[in-house]
């Protein structure tokens, strides 16, 4: 793939390549009506708003006025998607990518930000991508201390630029990560444009951006207008959104927290797109997602939980006393299945040592305190093997 400076000064704007555009608009499903031998003339396959939009190329690149053509239709194509023109750019030149661009407004000439600002909200972009992608997979809302090893490759394809108008930063999302399975989407019954299916990775991640960003907000506005408390962050049910992706959106103003604009538009090349939606993160809503964050990573304890599983791990420092056990199996609280650390007396863990030789399902009731990853049960009312199993 190849781009072209443009020098009709479309800003600073490369524009793509005569193989990439012409590539694009078959797959988007423009349709070429002549060929005269020194143009093509295109136009798209549904007639937009009643206007007579067409789009001519020459049909060689090294034509003299190439940058100009090139130029003019990019900015006809974009008008049809409802796009920007570096938005559909950027999806010709990588053959399929969705665009998140968030707006700053730093308190400097057009095009210009301090760096600090730009660089936290060049890490919180980086980390709001890596969590999005690995809330397909991991549903907790504190990532476990490990590397989420497809999350990270997928980030490390995205490609950033960045834009006059305060101060822009753009992601072009690419639609095929590398482990996609690219087998005829025909097996699993989805429509697809061009060969490229709508369960795409990239496509994915993009709509999960989209969603906690809009999710997050509904939350924070909530908890502004005391309707809610912090703790709705962590409730069960409904669209949760994780620590991570929380502290990005509401690291994304930098360090001040000014107010900042995010939008998302879709490439046209996957069926399903939806049209650009735009956000506009206000510094009070920024200050409530960064204690959302916080709040999650150190929840205060919930009374009155009741753990059920199996006794996978026992620890005392000797053959008498207390000690420790860990529980793996559903709590309550969340209805998910996870590993909780439980301190028993001498009784209770001469009984979990039974369990586990055994094998048998023990109950546990009492605090629940989440410390990041680490899930404890703290002032029990009550632990035991759960009553009927003993004799299977």
């Amino acid at each position: 793939m190849n781009a072209v400076d443009n020098a009709s000064g479309e800003g600073a704007m490369a524009v793509p390549g005569l193989a990439d555009i012409t590539r694009y608009l078959r797959d988007a499903g423009w349709v070429q009506e002549d060929d005269d031998g020194r143009t093509t003339l295109w136009r798209p396959a549904v007639d937009v708003d009643e206007r007579d939009i067409r789009v001519v190329l020459p049909v060689q690149q090294e034509a003299r006025d190439y940058s100009e053509r090139a130029a003019e239709a990019l900015r006809a194509v974009a008008f049809v998607e409802k796009r920007l023109p570096q938005e559909t750019a950027a999806d010709m030149r990588y053959g399929g990518a969705d665009n998140v661009s968030v707006r700053l407004s730093p308190d400097a000439p057009s095009g210009e930000a301090p760096l600090h600002m730009a660089y936290t909200a060049l890490t919180a972009l980086r980390g709001y991508v890596i969590a999005s992608a690995a809330a397909l997979e991991y549903k907790e809302l504190v990532f476990p201390p490990r590397r989420l090893t497809r999350a990270d490759t997928y980030a490390s394809q995205t490609r950033i630029s960045t834009r006059a108008g305060s101060f822009i930063l753009s992601l072009a999302l690419p639609l095929k990560d590398v482990d996609d399975d690219m087998r005829s989407d025909s097996q699993n019954g989805q429509e697809v444009i061009s060969g490229v299916p709508g369960s795409l990775f990239g496509r994915q991640v993009t709509n999960r951006m989209l969603l906690a960003a809009e999710t997050a907000q509904r939350l924070a506005r909530g908890v502004g207008e005391g309707d809610s408390p912090i703790s709705v962050f962590g409730e069960a049910g409904g669209h949760r959104i994780n620590a991570t992706e929380l502290e990005a959106l509401g690291s994304l103003g930098g360090p001040d927290h000014d107010v900042y604009q995010i939008r998302f538009a879709q490439s046209p090349l996957v069926a399903g797109t939806t049209r650009p939606r735009r956000l506009k993160i206000t510094p009070g809503e920024q200050r409530i997602l960064r204690d959302a964050a916080y709040f999650l990573r150190t929840r205060q304890p919930r009374a009155n939980v009741t753990v059920i599983g199996l006794v996978v791990r026992l620890f005392r420092e000797g053959k008498w006393g207390k000690g420790e056990v860990v529980i793996q199996g559903v709590d309550d609280d969340t209805g998910q299945e996870r590993r909780v650390r439980v301190e028993l007396a001498e009784s209770d863990y001469n009984v979990a040592v039974n369990a586990h030789s055994q094998g048998l399902q023990v109950s546990a009731v009492g605090d629940l305190d989440v410390r990041g990853t680490r899930r404890s049960l703290r002032h029990l009312s009550s632990f035991g093997v759960i009553p009927g199993l003993e004799e299977y």
